[in-house]
């Protein structure tokens, strides 16, 4: 090899370790190992979505974010006719943020988020998705068949309100902790592009204080301190005004997307029993692994559903009886409701 990098070439032609992949119809990616290092590998359908990609990167690193360098590409009609479009970029040095961060870390996240969201671009538009960010609200109205009178009032007030925002900044999509690498120094880098969309930043920083690492006073109250001395003025305006609705936006949209989770998953099961049956379908071993695998993702998208589902229930009733109630106070009462709730389930005779 010329660099110290391989070729993209080398990357595809059988000789790298395939660790993770994943397709989509507009998107397919790959995590591969060749030589002791990991690349991440994505093929576009289009050249114009590659371009629009590594525009993105580039501007994600303009604006001071530790992001994946790329380091590999189909350059030449060859290799383009041969392979399609394709980028390589490197792994960020670092581990996954951990479950209980330290304050340095989210610091460095609140930082960070405050950072990419300063971007902006046309409203309610995702980058490299088919499906554009919408708000949650009538689809949750749809799905809850128990609410009161007030309650429907007060979530179609909220969606009013978030209406009239800007839905032109910057966001992730999916800030989980494994997308959240945490360097030897405790500066963070994000992983993971293709749900970044221009959105209500708001909802992600609400959905963000929603993650399981995430479910404490200390961290939150660290989290927003960092993020909103770094954030632009009308950010940092929009939050104080409207936290609440987000916090409704984030957690009803998390948990409906973790509906569709299982949903995708049952399809793919139903898909591996037909495999299974065929002559040259998976052998018994790699079948039970798939399923296996399958099984953690579904109890692991139950449980956080259950949580965000809670949130949203528990929140409407809370923020009717205390319309200005702070955040970080809201979400801590919405945590003991859950926690009770959970701990009666436990208790009751089978």
């Amino acid at each position: 090899m010329k660099s110290a990098h391989p070729s993209i070439s080398e990357l595809l032609g059988g000789h790298a370790d395939v660790l993770h992949r994943k397709w989509r119809f507009h998107l397919q990616k790959r995590i591969v190992k060749l030589n002791g290092r990991t690349y991440v590998l994505y093929r576009f359908r289009f050249r114009h979505a590659m371009a629009r990609f590594e525009e993105a990167l580039s501007r994600l690193e303009r604006a001071g974010l530790s992001v994946q360098t790329i380091c590999a590409r189909t350059s030449s009609l060859g290799e383009r006719l041969r392979y399609g479009n394709w980028l390589a970029l490197s792994y960020l040095p670092g581990q996954p943020l951990e479950r209980r961060p330290d304050e340095q870390s989210l610091t460095s996240l609140g930082q960070t988020m405050a950072r990419l969201n300063s971007l902006d671009g046309e409203p309610r538009r995702a980058l490299f998705q088919r499906r554009h960010p919408t708000l949650p609200h009538e689809d949750y109205l749809a799905a809850e068949g128990s609410l009161t009178d007030a309650q429907r009032d007060w979530i179609r007030a909220s969606l009013a309100r978030l209406e009239m925002l800007a839905a032109t900044q910057l966001t992730h999509g999916d800030l989980h902790s494994a997308n959240i690498i945490v360097d030897a120094d405790r500066s963070v880098g994000l992983i993971d592009y293709e749900l970044l969309a221009y959105d209500l930043s708001g909802i992600e920083l609400a959905a963000t204080l929603l993650r399981p690492f995430c479910r404490n006073e200390r961290t939150r109250r660290a989290l927003l301190r960092a993020y909103m001395t770094s954030c632009p003025p009308e950010l940092r305006q929009a939050w104080r005004e409207n936290s609440r609705d987000f916090i409704f936006a984030a957690a009803a949209r998390l948990a409906l997307s973790r509906q569709d989770r299982v949903s995708h998953i049952e399809r793919r099961e139903r898909f591996l029993s037909l495999r299974r049956l065929l002559p040259f379908g998976r052998d018994k071993a790699s079948h039970d692994r798939v399923r296996e695998s399958h099984r953690k993702i579904v109890r692991a998208a139950q449980r956080n559903e259950a949580y965000y589902q809670s949130v949203a229930r528990v929140m409407v009733r809370v923020c009717i009886r205390r319309p200005g109630i702070g955040p970080v106070a809201l979400l801590k009462i919405c945590d003991q409701r859950y926690r009770k709730a959970r701990g009666a389930t436990t208790r009751r005779p089978r």
